[in-house]
């Protein structure tokens, strides 16, 4: 990793993702650079009387609040020797060109709301940079202390799907957890396939990604199948497992279709407990030089779901 990017807004929901981008810098010996944007004041009126127009006094006290908060963000979560970088814009689109920018590996945001209910009604940060962004995104929960240690990858074998297992292996250590799950339709699911070791295409291309990434990590690794709605069957597979993470490739499906089936990687972000590691589309343009880890075990002939 060059660098990560913490993207943060000062409040209390960014605090876990302060606190795991510093933890996960200093382990991976990287710079921690920051931003937070101030999106740009609207235009306010009610259609009787004159409409309000932001003065530039009034957005030099808005950003006062933002710098005071982020600083007071800094002390409370122990981020010293950072610099955070102010701008005024989109902050979707502020956050992911500066990654671009800062060749940053990593984007790290807070999760969003406490309640599921709040996300699931969409809105948030996280879900619309693992949509448009070009660098793996880590959504964490606000409570978050510590750097995941039981990371649940969910693999249909796409290139995003396997950048998203080599960014968590990256950093897991000794006596950590990476555990590899492939959603099958139930119709296609066989229960042994995995201890045949053979037969079945998707079992036998989990097992070589599972070697692959044995030699890349430090953590322990093992592998199954799930059958089932791809979404539930991996929030529920999470839960069994009690793991702090769900690392996932999207595969960037248009707007429309995002609106009207909407994709895994968006529910696991709005529904999920536990922090979320997506891998966007946008990433592909990097992975030509990413090294054998984010390599397809086997040509692009899958017939297995998509899980995002």
């Amino acid at each position: 990793m060059s660098a990560i990017l913490l993207a943060t807004h000062g409040g209390e929901s960014a605090d876990g993702a302060t606190r795991v981008a510093l933890l996960l810098a200093r382990r991976l010996g990287v710079p921690l650079r920051a931003v937070a944007v101030l999106e740009p004041l609207a235009l306010i009126g009610d259609g009787y009387s004159n409409t309000y127009v932001p003065t530039p006094d009034d957005i030099e006290t808005i950003k006062a609040a933002l710098v005071a908060a982020v600083t007071e963000q800094f002390v409370r979560c122990g981020v010293q020797d950072c610099d955070p970088e102010f701008r005024i814009g989109v902050s979707v689109s502020e956050i992911a060109s500066l990654a671009q920018a800062l060749g940053a590996s990593l984007i790290v945001v807070g999760l969003g709301s406490h309640r599921i209910i709040d996300r699931a009604l969409g809105g948030e940060t996280a879900l619309h940079l693992a949509q448009v962004a070009a660098t793996p995104v880590l959504a964490v929960p606000a409570d978050a202390t510590t750097i995941p240690q039981r990371a649940m990858v969910a693999l249909d074998f796409s290139p995003t799907s396997l950048l998203a297992a080599r960014t968590v292996a990256t950093w897991m250590q000794p006596g950590d957890a990476l555990h590899l799950v492939h959603v099958v339709a139930p119709e296609d699911f066989a229960p042994n396939a995995m201890a045949a070791g053979g037969g079945d295409s998707g079992a036998a291309r989990l097992a070589q990604a599972t070697a692959t990434l044995r030699a890349a990590t430090h953590a322990g690794i093992d592998a199954s199948q799930v059958a089932g709605d791809p979404a539930r069957a991996l929030l529920e597979r999470a839960r069994e497992l009690d793991a702090d993470l769900i690392a996932l490739g999207s595969h960037g499906y248009g707007i429309w279709k995002r609106l009207l089936l909407g994709s895994v990687a968006s529910k696991i972000i709005r529904l999920s407990p536990r922090a979320v590691l997506v891998a966007p589309i946008a990433c592909l343009a990097t992975l030509a030089g990413a090294g054998p880890a984010v390599q397809s075990p086997a040509a692009a002939g899958s017939t297995a779901p998509p899980p995002a």
